[in-house]
C-alpha cells in the first residue's frame, strides 16, 4: 500500500483533502508544488510584537557615566593624599614632651633690636635684648633687668676653679632673701661665647618686699679663657612643667651666651 504524502495549504496550514484543487478553509487555489511544502508555523496567538535584540540591557551589565568614573578617581586620590599627609605631620610632631632637664642645645631666633655692652676691664663683649634695662654697671660687668627676671655678667681674673666660682656666687646670695636654695642639675653643655665652661641649675624661693615667696629657677655658668673669668647668673620665677631646665627666658639666655665676645 502506498502511503499518500499530506497535503498543507501554502496560504493558512490547513490540511488539504486528497485531489482538492482548493483549501477548504481559507479557499486558496492548491498546486502540485504544496504536496513537499512544509507546514508553515500556525499563527501567534496574540499579535504582540517581538520583542527586537538588543532592545534591553544583558543582565549583569550596567553602564556608568564616565564623569562619575573620573570623578570616583578623583575622591580616592584626594583622601589617599590627606592620608599620606596626615601620616607624615605624625611622624614629624608625634607625641614629643617638653622638655624639662638637661635639655640639649636648641635652635633660638636671635633677640630683635640687639645693645652691646662692652667691658674695658676685661675687654668682652656681649649683645643683649635691648628691651632689657640696665640695672647697674660697673668696671666688672653689667646687671640686667629682664623681660621676666634678671641677669648678670661679671668678669675677673680669679684663679679658682670653675666649680668654685659657682659655689661662691651661689653662697653670696643672701639667706634672708634667697631661701630653701637647691642644687637642680648640672648645665650640659654649658658655655660662655666660644668658650666651654661649667654650669648649673638651681630653685629656690625669693622673699619679696611683701614677705611673699616666689618660687624661682637659677642658672649659673662659669668659664675661663686668655687668664679672665666671667660668671653669668641668670633667673626666672620658676616653670619646671612648661619651660626647658624650668626658666621660661632659657633660650634668650642661651643666645647672649652664644653672643658672648672674649677679647
Amino acid at each position: 500500500m502506498i502511503a499518500v504524502q499530506a497535503r498543507f495549504c501554502g496560504r493558512c496550514g490547513a490540511q488539504i483533502l486528497p485531489g482538492a484543487a482548493f483549501c477548504g478553509r481559507c479557499g486558496a487555489p492548491q498546486v502540485e508544488a504544496a504536496i513537499a511544502a512544509p507546514p508553515a508555523a500556525p499563527p501567534a496567538a496574540y499579535g504582540y510584537r517581538l520583542a527586537q535584540p538588543g532592545a534591553f540591557p544583558t543582565a549583569g551589565r550596567v553602564k556608568v557615566p564616565q564623569v562619575m568614573v573620573v570623578g570616583g578617581l578623583v575622591l580616592i586620590l584626594a583622601v589617599a593624599t590627606v592620608a599620606v599627609s596626615a601620616f607624615a605631620l605624625y611622624r614629624v610632631i608625634g607625641t614629643h614632651s617638653t622638655c624639662t632637664t638637661d635639655c640639649g642645645p636648641k635652635l633660638v631666633t636671635p633677640l630683635p633690636e640687639q645693645s652691646t655692652y662692652r667691658n674695658s676691664t676685661f675687654r668682652f663683649e656681649v649683645d643683649y635684648n635691648s628691651q632689657w634695662k640696665v640695672r647697674t654697671q660697673d668696671a666688672n660687668g653689667l646687671s640686667l633687668g629682664t623681660k621676666l627676671g634678671r641677669l648678670d655678667v661679671v668678669g675677673s681674673r680669679s684663679g679658682q676653679s670653675l666649680s668654685q666660682q659657682i659655689d661662691g656666687v651661689v653662697s653670696a646670695l643672701p639667706s634672708s632673701t634667697w631661701q630653701s636654695v637647691t642644687r637642680v642639675s648640672d648645665l650640659k653643655g654649658a658655655h660662655i661665647g666660644a668658650q666651654d665652661g661649667l654650669g648649673a641649675i638651681y630653685s629656690a624661693n625669693v622673699v619679696g618686699s611683701n614677705s611673699t615667696a616666689t618660687k624661682v629657677r637659677f642658672a649659673v655658668i662659669a668659664a675661663t679663657r686668655g687668664g679672665v673669668s666671667v660668671v653669668i647668673f641668670a633667673v626666672n620665677p620658676a616653670d619646671p612643667k612648661g619651660s626647658p631646665n624650668g626658666i621660661p627666658e632659657g633660650q634668650q639666655f642661651d643666645y647672649l651666651c652664644q653672643e658672648f665676645r672674649w677679647p
